[in-house]
């Protein structure tokens, strides 16, 4: 009991959840939302939609659990679905991913994200660098598994890091640089320096490039890069 409770703190003082007297104090998502329902406001603190999305999509869900897709998947991912994600990259980047090797497929992107970094992660000695402001559920896995973040900044007006900044975070001590791009909350999209120079920072120091880029279909202009399709 007392080594779960201990885990739990760790990711919550990590996450910025517990204040000098050590009581809990609500995720910025909650306290965002509180204000929203008791001011009337619009919400764009949380990432769900204001309606019930389309129609199409609503019926092919439907007719799937009629159809009696409505069990356990398989732990990977049930196949079709590993293909399509194979075929999305493919179109979409033109990487080629195996789908029964290279993908799995999870509950929405902050399980991905923490089996991730549980996985790579190995304690006080392993650093992750994280581009400021992050999703508050970075910084609570960061914490339970026992790793430190590494914080750069991104400063208006056009919140790219400074390279300097960058190539001084990143060591022999960064297990992972975390990358969210397009940025979450911000709205940035990196730059080809910016994501080059993750890409040689890592190289450098052996370093594994995590990405969530979960809007990347909501970019305006030029379509999303993947840090993945940058040499090395």
């Amino acid at each position: 009991m007392t080594h779960v409770h201990g885990s739990w703190l760790r990711a919550a003082d990590a996450a910025r959840l517990l204040g000098a007297d050590g009581a809990v104090a609500p995720t910025i998502f909650a306290e965002m939302s509180a204000l929203a329902d008791a001011t009337g406001a619009i919400n764009l603190g949380q990432g769900f939609p204001d309606d019930e999305g389309p129609a199409e999509v609503l019926e092919t869900a439907r007719e799937a659990i009629l159809s009696g897709q409505n069990q356990y998947p398989p732990g990977r991912g049930a196949p079709v679905l590993r293909e399509a994600i194979a075929e999305h990259q493919e179109r979409f980047y033109g990487l080629s991913w195996d789908p029964e090797t290279d993908i799995i497929a999870t509950a929405g992107a902050t399980e991905a994200i923490a089996a991730t970094l549980l996985a790579l992660l190995d304690g006080p000695d392993d650093e992750v660098v994280v581009f400021e402001p992050f999703y508050d559920a970075y910084a609570a896995v960061i914490g339970l598994a026992g790793a430190r973040i590494v914080p750069v900044r991104l400063r208006w007006p056009d919140f790219q890091p400074d390279l300097d900044e960058l190539s001084a975070a990143v060591t022999d001590r960064t297990r992972v640089i975390l990358v969210n791009d397009p940025h979450n909350p911000t709205g940035t999209v990196f730059s080809p320096d910016v994501r080059a120079r993750i890409v040689e920072l890592a190289e450098r120091h052996d370093a594994v490039i995590v990405t969530d880029e979960v809007y990347e279909h909501l970019v305006f202009g030029d379509p999303h890069v993947p840090i993945a399709t940058v040499p090395g």
